[in-house]
């Protein structure tokens, strides 16, 4: 492995070399004729490619600080006409990006302290120009605009007076009147979720928490998931209470399923039982009593596990051994000649199955009208497919029309069925697995109902 790996990595070496070498010679002739910027950037490709090219690092040296030097000229035209501080600003920020770019491959540029100094003088004429500039259209509530004025102030100098402050507030201020307004137009859902970006970047920016507790509390949608009905009462029992389950993990502020002891209780002080409400009459009755907007009811049509039998069926193989036979091509030696004897082996197959059938209803007890309604069928199943050998596992051949089948896609069919699991997973643990997949889909299918009824 080391010799190999020493290998590429000299390979890779050599290739690194080898381009940068010509590079730094098209890099000579356009500096000879003339072409320093151009030569500059071809020496700066070839110190990339190879940091140790003395040559390359000479000439960059060089047509790089020609090219330097062009770029502080720009900076010191547009210092000394004052008639745009931002294109002074950026010209000498290009020019310093240059210089710390080359910087990097260990060739260092000179920038005269004069340029510094000038630099340092118009970028704080600039930061009080901006500032002021940021001021007015916080002002003007021009908040977007304001925005992007102090976020330039704080890439130019972090910390520049409050003006990190006033960048937060221009982005935070916009989305508190937005949710604001939101809670006042009865839209609950967007003014939680602008008022929640607010507390998310400040946590204490006025009144922003209290007001998102407001539209959570105004929007919330209380949502009673009565008994299940159906034949197999421990299976309805079950998927009742997969689904308050489902429910309660919904990730949706507004969702709020009603405590299950509570709807105990009030079902048996209504005398409706625990055994599924037998209509929607009594529904709405007990909906209303639990303080809830709407009544989940649910009933299991069909519940059925399906153990499967163990079925067995004996093959025809080949097993594999070698004999020692005499070498006709050299007299006096042996080989080794693989031969195969007919033998037989054992295939197992077994399926477990599941299947759920289920409809359920969401019944607004405002209204009285039936928001959702669906049927959901629901199937798991689950199979153990595999061989047993009691000889040679390593040494056994399928067979093919009485033959010995020596394709490779056969013999490695018949090794999987040979190492496969036997095992086969229950109908109670598929049973658990469907319920749960029906009854995620149905919440899914309401919290997108709620989404539809809170914007």
């Amino acid at each position: 492995m080391r010799p190999t790996l020493a290998l590429l990595l000299s390979a890779g070496l050599l290739v690194a070399c080898s381009g940068s070498k010509p590079l730094a010679k098209k890099a000579a002739k356009l500096d000879a004729a003339g072409m320093y910027a151009e030569a500059a950037d071809m020496y700066l490709q070839s110190v990339i490619r190879n940091t140790r090219n003395v040559d390359a690092k000479i000439g960059l040296k060089k047509t790089g600080q020609m090219l330097l030097n062009d770029k502080l000229g720009e900076f010191f035209k547009a210092f000394s006409v004052g008639d745009s501080k931002e294109q002074a600003v950026n010209a000498y920020l290009n020019a310093k990006a240059y210089a710390d770019r080359v910087g990097q491959y260990g060739v260092v540029l000179d920038v005269p302290a004069n340029y510094t100094s000038d630099f340092q003088q118009v970028k704080g004429e600039y930061l009080v120009q901006l500032y002021d500039q940021g001021q007015e259209l916080m002002a003007k509530q021009d908040f977007k605009g304001a925005e992007a004025v102090f976020g330039k102030i704080g890439a130019l100098e972090p910390g520049y007076k409050d003006a990190g402050n006033l960048q937060n507030i221009a982005y935070l201020e916009p989305l508190y009147r937005s949710g604001r307004e939101a809670l006042e137009q009865g839209r609950y859902r967007k003014a939680y979720n602008d008022l929640a970006r607010v507390i998310e970047k400040d946590g204490g920016y006025k009144d922003a928490s209290a007001l998102r507790a407001q539209a959570q509390e105004k929007g919330r949608y209380a949502i009673a998931v009565l008994p299940f009905g159906g034949s197999k009462k421990d299976q309805a029992a079950r998927m009742q209470a997969y689904a308050t389950t489902a429910l309660t993990e919904v990730n949706d502020p507004f969702l709020k399923v009603v405590d299950r002891e509570n709807i105990k209780r009030i079902l048996e002080e209504q005398r409706l039982g625990m055994s599924g409400v037998v209509d929607e009459a009594s529904a709405v009755s007990a909906g209303k009593l639990l303080g809830a907007q709407a009544v989940l009811m649910g009933e299991l049509i069909d519940y059925r596990e399906e153990v499967g039998q163990l079925r067995r069926s004996t093959k025809d193989g080949f097993e594999s051994y070698q004999v020692k036979q005499a070498d006709p091509n050299n007299p006096g030696q042996f080989m080794l000649v693989t031969k195969y004897k007919p033998v037989k082996y054992t295939e197992y197959y077994q399926e477990n199955k599941v299947v759920v059938s289920f409809s359920y209803k969401l019944v607004s007890l405002e209204t009285g009208e039936v928001l959702l309604s669906r049927v959901v069928d629901q199937t798991k199943d689950d199979h153990a497919y595999y061989a047993t050998y009691d000889g040679n596992k390593e040494a056994l051949m399928p067979a093919r029309n009485g033959l010995v089948e020596t394709a490779n896609n056969a013999r490695r069919d018949l090794r999987g069925l040979l190492n496969a699991s036997r095992e086969v997973r229950s109908t109670a643990e598929l049973g658990n697995e469907a319920l749960r997949g029906a009854t995620a889909g149905m919440a899914s299918a309401l919290q997108q109902e709620l989404a539809n009824k809170i914007p």
